[in-house]
């Protein structure tokens, strides 16, 4: 009798972790299951609980004014009650998720329920928009194992986040949501706010925050703020390209490479020259070895944005470089750290098209050329939209050396800056 009830016990302590504690452990711990971060360079911008017939207009016309779309995870029974809020929604542009048909814990629902509600809020939305939501978001962010099965049979992408504000609290004043929400944005941010539900005041704190949070997240964190938007990639693809991505953080925070604004194609960075002689072609030398030179750097997880047509890769990246350098040109004639800077260069293998730029193109003769090479390969195949499926043989094993005179630079993009779309 007691090895029975010892044994049921077992039984139900491990229905329980197979229930409520193992899809937590998939989502949350081990990323199966749920995307808690974008593979861009943007950050984006998400609102949960509504709609709300006082708030959620109020913050579009916000958005709207910041030129901002951003994905709002809508609870069914609120959707049901007021539809005409959720066209408002989807007429401005904005990605519509799902957030349950009830705002209740998924610890709290048993297998039948849980497919049930999640059944009937996806078929409001859809009655509402004509669309059937990709996105969901679980209250709360927990999930159970019916839910988690719903996900994968229904093929939805479950969408976590990266930072919040606590602004579902009253106390939490638009400064306190802005500063722990800027605390951990970087690339890729998912920011979770709400434009309903919570406490009683606490969305007017949040709509108070928005103007600030956009101009910071543009002007000091150099982010662009984009929507919602999801690769297909493996699991594996993603883990290389975190791994990679701290690679590249870690190099730019020791070599001093920084961003010149949100949309630059460009970093930029001084370092010491190593030679052969630069040269113009009235025979004046721009740089010798042991002189300060500027260095443009592809900021590289920028070339995400291009779209993954091939055919249309080359010229959608010219384009951008072609916006971008009016800005850079702006940028060194005004920054100090650049005031005695006669030449800025490049050490690249997507060399094709830049004389048309204004760049001298030459060999690179370093001993590291091919491990630059490879390195550059391994970029591209991280980077590019089409993964390995882009081709770099025609690249060749070596890159080239571009470069371009601060006095060229300034003359020929001066006076033509524009914003980057």
């Amino acid at each position: 009798m007691v090895f029975n009830l010892f044994f049921s016990i077992l039984l139900i302590l491990t229905v329980i972790c197979l229930y409520l504690f193992l899809p937590e452990l998939l989502l949350h711990v081990l990323g199966i299951g749920s995307w808690k971060r974008q593979y861009s360079s943007g950050v984006s911008l998400t609102f949960d609980d509504g709609p709300d017939p006082l708030y959620t207009p109020n913050l579009l016309s916000i958005l709207e004014r910041q030129n901002v779309k951003a994905c709002f995870f809508l609870v069914g029974e609120k959707a049901e009650k007021y539809p005409e809020i959720v066209k408002m929604i989807q007429n401005q542009g904005h990605l519509i998720g799902y957030h349950g048909y009830l705002h209740k814990h998924a610890w709290l629902m048993t297998p039948r329920k849980t497919w049930k509600l999640w059944d009937k809020g996806i078929e409001i939305i859809e009655n509402i928009t004509g669309i059937k939501p990709d996105y969901i978001r679980p209250p709360w962010g927990s999930t159970n194992m019916a839910l988690y099965l719903w996900c994968l049979l229904k093929n939805k992408r479950m969408i976590i986040w990266n930072t919040h504000g606590f602004d579902w609290l009253q106390k939490r004043t638009p400064q306190k949501i802005i500063n722990r929400i800027i605390k951990h944005t970087k690339e890729g941010t998912i920011v979770l706010l709400h434009d309903s539900g919570g406490e009683p005041g606490a969305p007017q704190n949040t709509l108070a925050c928005i103007d600030e949070l956009c101009t910071i997240i543009r002007e000091h964190l150099k982010l662009p703020i984009v929507p919602l938007n999801f690769p297909t990639w493996s699991l594996l693809r993603r883990l290389v390209f975190r791994v990679w991505e701290k690679w590249e953080h870690i190099y730019a925070k020791v070599f001093k490479i920084n961003r010149i604004d949100a949309n630059n194609l460009f970093r930029l960075g001084l370092s010491r020259y190593h030679g052969p002689d630069l040269i113009q072609a009235d025979g004046k030398v721009l740089a010798t070895k042991g002189d300060i030179v500027g260095e443009i750097h592809f900021d590289s997880i920028r070339l995400q944005s291009i779209g993954p047509d091939l055919h249309k890769t080359g010229i959608r990246a010219l384009k951008l470089a072609r916006l971008s350098l009016p800005i850079l040109a702006k940028y060194i004639s005004v920054n100090p750290d650049h005031k005695d800077i006669k030449v800025y260069l490049g050490i690249t293998m997507l060399n094709r098209g830049v004389k048309r730029l204004g760049f001298n193109v030459q060999e690179y003769s370093e001993r590291n050329g091919r491990i630059i090479g490879l390195f550059q390969k391994i970029i591209v195949h991280i980077y590019h939209p089409s993964g390995g499926k882009r081709k770099t043989e025609s690249l060749g094993d070596k890159p080239k050396l571009v470069w371009i005179s601060k006095q060229t630079l300034i003359e020929k993009y001066s006076n033509k800056e524009k914003i980057i779309s």
